[in-house]
C-alpha cells in the first residue's frame, strides 16, 4: 500500500485518509475550531484543509507549506509508502501543459506567473478562485448554473456560456477570479480587469485584444472519464468542486477567510523539475 504526495486542492481517494489523520492531530493540540471547518468527506484537500496541515506543520517542527509528503504523512502516523503522483488533478481538473498550480487551481501559466509576483512584491493580498477550466468542466459549471439559478438567462450573469469562457484559454490568453481583485488596477501594466463589474475577473493586457476561438468541437465537451479515473477522481469529486465554486460567487469579494489566506502559496509547476517531491522530501 501506498500514499501520494498531496498538494493544496488535490483531489484524490487519500485525501479523506489525510483529512481524518489531520483532525486526530488539531485534536490532540486543542485545534478544536479547525477540525470544525474541514469537510472530512470530501476528496479534495481544499483551503481548510491546508490551513489546516500547516498548524499541524508547525506543530511538528515541519516546513509549513501545505505539502503533505513523507515527513507530514510520517508525522500524522502514516507509515505507508509515499509516492509522487506528478502531476496531481486539482479540485476534478487533470492537468494539461501551459498550466501552473496558484492556491489549488490550474491557471494559465503566463498569468499566474504575474500574480504570484503580485502576492511577493506585497502589491496583492487575495487569493485564486478559480482558474483554468476545460471545456468540459465550463459545460458541467453551465448546467449546474442553469440549475442553481432557474434560467439560462440568470445563469448567464454569473457563469459564460460553453465555448465562449476565457478560463478555457491558455498561453497567456487565459483569466482567472480572484478575491481583492481591486488590488491588481495599477499594480503592473501586465494584468488589467476587462469589466468593471466583475472585480474578480482577471487577464493578461495582452489578451485584450485576442479573437474569440472557433466553438469547441462536441468531443472537447466530453467528459475524460478514463483520465479522472487514473488520478481516482470521480464525477462526485467533479460536482462537489462545482457546488463549491458556485457558492464562492456568492460571497463578498473583498473579503478574504483566514483559511484562504493560510492556504495562499506560492506556486506548483509541474514542467519545473525544482518543484517536484519525489517522496515527500520537503513535506
Amino acid at each position: 500500500m501506498s500514499v501520494p504526495v498531496v498538494r493544496p486542492g488535490q483531489t484524490h481517494p487519500a485525501v479523506v485518509k489525510l483529512k481524518r489523520a489531520v483532525v486526530e492531530s488539531l485534536k490532540e493540540h486543542k485545534h478544536d475550531k479547525l477540525v470544525g471547518a474541514i469537510n472530512q468527506r470530501s476528496r479534495t484537500y481544499g483551503p481548510s484543509a491546508v490551513h489546516a496541515v500547516k498548524v499541524v506543520q508547525r506543530d511538528k517542527k515541519l516546513q509549513p507549506d501545505g505539502v503533505v509528503g513523507a515527513q507530514t504523512w510520517h508525522a500524522l502516523g502514516v507509515k505507508e509508502q509515499v509516492v509522487d503522483e506528478h502531476p496531481p488533478a486539482l479540485n476534478g481538473i487533470p492537468y494539461e501543459p501551459g498550466l501552473i498550480a496558484v492556491d489549488g487551481r490550474w491557471v494559465d501559466k503566463a498569468l499566474g506567473g504575474q500574480l504570484l509576483a503580485q502576492r511577493k512584491a506585497g502589491r496583492w493580498k487575495g487569493v485564486v478562485n478559480s482558474g483554468y477550466r476545460p471545456a468540459w468542466y465550463q459545460k458541467r459549471l453551465w448546467d449546474a448554473a442553469v440549475a442553481k439559478y432557474g434560467s439560462e438567462a440568470a445563469a448567464a450573469k454569473w457563469v459564460a456560456r460553453p465555448g465562449t469562457s476565457r478560463h478555457g484559454k491558455k498561453g497567456g490568453n487565459g483569466a482567472v477570479d480572484v478575491s481583492l481583485g481591486e488590488q491588481l488596477d495599477g499594480s503592473s501594466d501586465r494584468l488589467y480587469r476587462p469589466m468593471s463589474w466583475e472585480a474578480w475577473h482577471v487577464q493578461l493586457t495582452g489578451s485584450r485584444d485576442i479573437p474569440d476561438d472557433a466553438p469547441p468541437e462536441p468531443r472537447d465537451m466530453e467528459v475524460p472519464e478514463a483520465e479522472l479515473e487514473q488520478h481516482g477522481v470521480t464525477m462526485e469529486d467533479v460536482d462537489a468542486s462545482i457546488d463549491d465554486l458556485l457558492q464562492q460567487i456568492d460571497r463578498p469579494n473583498d473579503e478574504v477567510s483566514e483559511a484562504d489566506q493560510e492556504a495562499a502559496d506560492d506556486g506548483y509547476d509541474p514542467e519545473a523539475a525544482q518543484t517536484r517531491t519525489p517522496e515527500g522530501a520537503r513535506g
